[in-house]
């Protein structure tokens, strides 16, 4: 008998095939486990061509979220409504955290290439709709159909590469894929903008429509190769007994059922709390804020996301939930819940010194606009590198990923305190060292909490864990980025009253919002305006550096283990799901208990 079969059932594993049994297992993930069974599925030229998918998959991701902004910030301002753009990256940003969880259900219950083809599906839809719209309402629309292909498409790469890689090589595949083509983009992102938007360019609309049509050869392949995988396993009888019972049920029937696997109910409360009680901070609260918080909708929203959809969310989640979006279990799991602490706070942190800091060095600076570009991108460069090194190393010598965690978040916080004599002395190594110190620390910091999770769960809930920490990370960027641009617009124009008082409201609110006129001033008037960004920044970098201590402490309170060839560190499984062989008692599950 199968053991897909036997983990549906339940029941145990034949001691023969020395076979984990785990009840309960959904469909996405048995399909996974059964491709995996390497001497019987995958050949060299079939994996070869599964990392050839993947890699195509990353970077037409990785490209497309380094220049799609500036599709939409042309497309707003030929339309003459460049202010509404902002509303529509609040929108965006709140569907890139709901498209999380949605898709990590959607992997588990109906598989990863099926995911990853409903994820292509909004792809071309979205980016078709932008390339053909007559007004803004169509570029809003298109805008929220592409989010949520890339927010599918970043998470089901990330639970396909958890699902083919051990503990000891993930990080790497994980970070080369995933942040790799970054070192390639960096240039050739601002090649191709310059291409599109410049006078006589093609314009923004090829740039949604090249994309929309670059998409399709770009993630084919991995749909192909793993459905392709599927339909082999199945042939030879690996997954003889994936067709479930319910497949001859009426219709209506399997549609109750696959709602029931998705917990479409639970997913559709958990994105009306998200919307309700995150978008009133984002559109109220940001730089580019579209309302005040004096308008009543704005606190109504936020009292019906906490006090009524998110009373109903965990209602249904405890007490009618088939296959909940947070199972109880995650929630006893400290590892899952420090990892998510430590991915909010410090998207939090980072945000609180990052989001306003193009606008801080273009006034405070006399950098050419390009280096300004590249100092901006300099952290990220920097949070690559690291992460890829850290990786590397860690998979040669299989060691522990918690050491590293906590000394990479200490680094972090060693960065943002460099900020504070940086701002004030504007002293040019001194602001680059800050970016390339943090992103040391949250490079590594990114790539060890998520091996974390992601090994401290059984491979049945890999996808749940890493919607987790990816969706706390979104959800901690709107939070920064909300009290950042709050302190900003709210204190720069105080700290210019006070250190050039000569100059009258209107004269203020220009160089509030236009921080490259700060650059044509002259003698004690410039040196006083600098003075004013540099004040405004210390009381970013104060909450910065504040919040930034919160994941260094929850980093102490998760479980250790070593990155070896292995699922997780909780079934010890290879990759096919069955119980790894010769391993001695560095794979016992206990290890997760003896290091703390």
């Amino acid at each position: 008998m199968s053991v897909f079969n036997e983990k549906t059932s339940g029941s145990a594993a034949s001691s023969d095939e020395n076979i984990i049994a785990v009840a309960g297992t959904q469909s996405g993930v048995r399909r996974i486990e059964a491709i995996q069974s390497a001497s019987r599925v995958w050949g060299s030229k079939s994996k070869i061509a599964l990392w050839i998918s993947i890699s195509l998959a990353s970077y037409m991701y990785i490209l497309d979220n380094g220049t799609n902004w500036a599709w939409g910030s042309y497309a707003t301002i030929q339309f003459g409504h460049y202010q509404q753009f902002a509303a529509i990256q609040c929108a965006t940003s709140i569907l890139l955290a709901i498209g999380k969880p949605l898709f990590a259900k959607l992997t588990d219950a109906a598989g990863r290439a099926e995911s990853i083809a409903v994820a292509l599906f909004f792809y071309v839809v979205g980016y078709i709709v932008n390339a053909t719209t007559p007004n803004m309402a169509g570029l809003g629309a298109g805008s929220c159909i592409w989010v949520l292909g890339f927010s599918g498409l970043q998470i089901a790469l990330q639970i396909v590469i958890a699902d083919v890689t051990t503990l000891r090589w993930r990080p790497i595949v994980s970070t080369l894929s995933t942040g790799g083509w970054y070192f390639i983009n960096f240039y050739v992102n601002g090649l191709i903008t310059t291409k599109l938007t410049a006078v006589g360019g093609l314009g923004w609309r090829w740039g949604y429509g090249i994309y929309a049509m670059c998409y399709i050869p770009a993630l084919s392949p991995i749909i192909i190769v793993l459905l392709w995988a599927q339909r082999r396993a199945r042939a030879q009888g690996i997954l003889a007994g994936d067709v479930s019972p319910e497949a001859k049920e009426p219709f209506s029937t399997r549609v109750r059922i696959f709602m029931e696997e998705v917990d479409a109910v639970g997913l559709f409360f958990l994105a009306g709390t998200l919307a309700l009680v995150f978008l009133p901070i984002v559109l109220a609260g940001g730089s580019y804020a579209t309302t005040t918080w004096h308008n009543p909708a704005i606190p109504a929203m936020m009292v019906i996301g906490g006090f009524v959809t998110l009373p109903i969310f965990i209602f249904w989640e405890v007490k009618k939930a088939v296959h909940p979006v947070v199972p109880w279990r995650l929630l006893r799991n400290r590892t899952i819940l420090a990892g998510c602490a430590i991915n909010f706070f410090d998207f939090v942190s980072f945000y609180l010194t990052y989001s306003e800091l193009y606008g801080f060095v273009s006034a405070t600076t006399k950098w050419e606009i390009g280096n300004l570009v590249y100092y901006t991108n300099a952290q990220s460069l920097s949070l690559t590198f690291f992460g890829v090194g850290w990786a590397v190393l860690a998979g040669i010598f299989k060691t522990g990923y918690k050491i590293s965690l906590i000394a990479a978040l200490a680094i972090r916080i060693l960065g943002v305190g460099l900020m504070f004599y940086a701002r004030a002395h504007n002293n040019t190594a001194a602001l680059v060292m800050t970016q390339i110190i943090q992103g040391l620390g949250g490079g590594i910091a990114a790539v060890a909490s998520q091996i974390g999770a992601q090994g401290a769960v059984p491979h049945q809930d890999v996808a749940l864990a890493t919607a987790a920490l990816l969706l706390s990370a979104e959800v901690g960027g709107v939070v920064g980025t909300a009290a950042a641009g709050a302190i900003w617009v709210n204190r720069l124009p105080v700290e210019i009253a006070r250190h050039v008082p000569s100059l009258n409201s209107t004269e203020i609110a220009g160089y509030v919002g236009a921080p490259t006129l700060v650059r044509l001033l002259v003698g004690d008037e410039y040196n006083s305006m600098v003075s004013a960004y540099a004040e405004t920044m210390r009381l970013l970098l104060i909450p910065g550096i504040v919040v930034a201590l919160i994941p260094l402490c929850a980093a102490f309170f998760v479980k250790d283990f070593r990155l070896l060839e292995i699922q997780n560190a909780v079934e010890v499984t290879t990759l096919d799901g069955r119980r790894a062989q010769n391993a001695g008692d560095s794979l016992e599950p206990e290890l997760l208990e003896a290091k703390v």
